[in-house]
């Protein structure tokens, strides 16, 4: 790795841990979507947003080219959602966005971007789990077109099964090429058209959460910007 390119992901890593710290002391649970474009990242978003429990108060940041028409699909389900107009989402963008946001108004924040995916230092964007989204559609290899996105995440989700009598993709091929990545890995089928796998998409989500929002307690939080200094 060059010097240059180093020292560009240690200024990412020193901003994605401000970050973290921030939503931390704001008692924020952050989930980052990562794949590749068309892949249904806000799909699954709006399937999620339609499954939570309304108690969990939601925020979001859409990074992409068609990020604007991808927030105005998101607010329809009454969720504040800020738009990046960048494919090359980095912590110090998160940062800047954040400041749009009442974070003290929130228990969940989501943030969906096509991100990094074939380097092998992903970007950290201070985010605590990251879901990995890939599409029916695209294939069955992509569990070794992007090694490095899926051994940084948390979760794979196959996207557009419903798609899958009408297209060549080979779940048992995808499923042990993921394994072979990341043994373990949970990989979940979902289709947002037949609604099939969207519960349990919820489920994993919400499982990421700390108890007290699971039970519908979020206790107001003071806003941690008013203690944030420059990383």
């Amino acid at each position: 790795m060059s010097p240059q390119l180093r020292a560009r992901f240690d200024v990412n890593s020193q901003v994605a841990r401000a970050n973290r710290a921030c939503f931390d002391a704001a008692g924020i649970t952050v989930l980052s979507l990562v794949g590749p474009a068309g892949s249904g990242k806000t799909s699954l978003i709006e399937a999620l947003l339609g499954r939570l429990d309304s108690k969990i108060r939601t925020g979001a940041i859409i990074a992409g080219l068609a990020a604007e028409r991808q927030v105005e699909r998101i607010a329809r389900h009454r969720c504040r959602a800020i738009p990046l107009v960048d494919d090359d989402l980095a912590a110090v963008n998160v940062r800047d966005a954040l400041g749009q946001l009442k974070l003290n108004e929130l228990d969940l924040l989501l943030i969906e971007s096509e991100g990094n995916a074939r380097s092998p230092v992903e970007f950290d964007l201070g985010q605590h789990r990251r879901a990995c989204v890939f599409s029916a559609a695209g294939g069955d290899d992509k569990a070794t077109e992007y090694p490095f996105l899926i051994a940084g995440s948390d979760v794979v989700l196959l996207s557009k099964i419903d798609l899958l009598p009408l297209v060549r993709f080979d779940c048992n091929v995808f499923n042990q090429d993921v394994a072979r990545v990341k043994p373990k890995m949970p990989i979940i089928q979902v289709s947002v058209q037949s609604n099939q796998g969207v519960a349990q998409w919820a489920d994993w989500v919400t499982s990421q959460l700390p108890p007290r929002v699971r039970d519908g307690q979020s206790p107001r939080v003071l806003d941690p910007f008013i203690r944030l200094s420059n990383p």
